[in-house]
C-alpha cells in the first residue's frame, strides 16, 4: 500500500490540509501586522477585518446547499476587502471562484443574517493570531514526519535552514 509522505494515516484527511496551509504562514509577518494596525488605530483595523470576512463568507458556504459543494472557495485577494459593503465582498469572491451570485433577496438576506457576525472581527484576529503562534509547531511537527518517512525508506535526510523565516516559514 503507498500513501503520501507520512503526515500520520490516523489524521482525517481534512486535518491534513489545514495542517500544510497553517504551517505556511508565517508568525514574524503576522506580528509585523499586528504592531502595523494598533500603531495607526482605528485606520489601521480594515486589514484585520478581512479575517473575519473570510469567515464570514465560509459560514455563507456552509450553510447554502447549492454551495455545499464548494469546500475553502478558492477566492483570491479581493481588491481593498476591507473596506468594500460585505455583499459586494461576497459577490466578488463567488465571481472569483466561479459561482453564480446571489440574488438581490439572497444579498438582502445574507446582510440581515450574517452581518452581526462581521463585528466579531477581534476574536476572529485572537483566533488567527493564536494559530499563527502554532505554525512553527505544525511545520517542525510536518517537516520530521516527512524526514521520518524518508529515513524508514533508507534514505539519509537532514532538515537544514536555507534562508531567513522572516521571508518565508517554509524555510527548510
Amino acid at each position: 500500500r503507498t500513501r503520501t509522505p507520512h503526515i500520520s494515516p490516523h489524521l482525517p484527511t481534512s486535518r491534513r490540509y489545514h495542517l500544510r496551509e497553517l504551517a505556511c504562514h508565517s508568525t514574524v509577518a503576522y506580528s509585523q501586522r499586528l504592531r502595523q494596525a494598533g500603531s495607526l488605530g482605528e485606520e489601521g483595523q480594515g486589514p484585520l477585518q478581512v479575517h473575519c470576512r473570510r469567515a464570514v463568507l465560509e459560514v455563507l458556504l456552509r450553510r447554502r446547499p447549492e454551495y455545499s459543494w464548494l469546500k475553502r472557495a478558492k477566492c483570491g485577494a479581493v481588491k481593498n476587502a476591507a473596506f468594500l459593503p460585505f455583499c459586494e465582498y461576497v459577490r466578488q469572491c463567488l465571481r472569483q471562484a466561479g459561482v453564480a451570485p446571489l440574488s438581490e433577496a439572497e444579498e438582502a438576506e445574507v446582510g440581515s443574517e450574517l452581518a452581526p457576525l462581521l463585528g466579531q472581527w477581534r476574536r476572529v484576529v485572537v483566533f488567527f493570531a493564536l494559530r499563527a503562534l502554532l505554525a512553527p509547531l505544525w511545520e517542525a511537527l510536518l517537516l520530521l514526519d516527512r524526514l521520518l518517512f524518508l529515513g524508514e525508506r533508507g534514505h539519509l535526510a537532514a532538515l537544514v535552514p536555507l534562508f531567513d523565516p522572516a521571508l518565508s516559514p517554509r524555510n527548510y
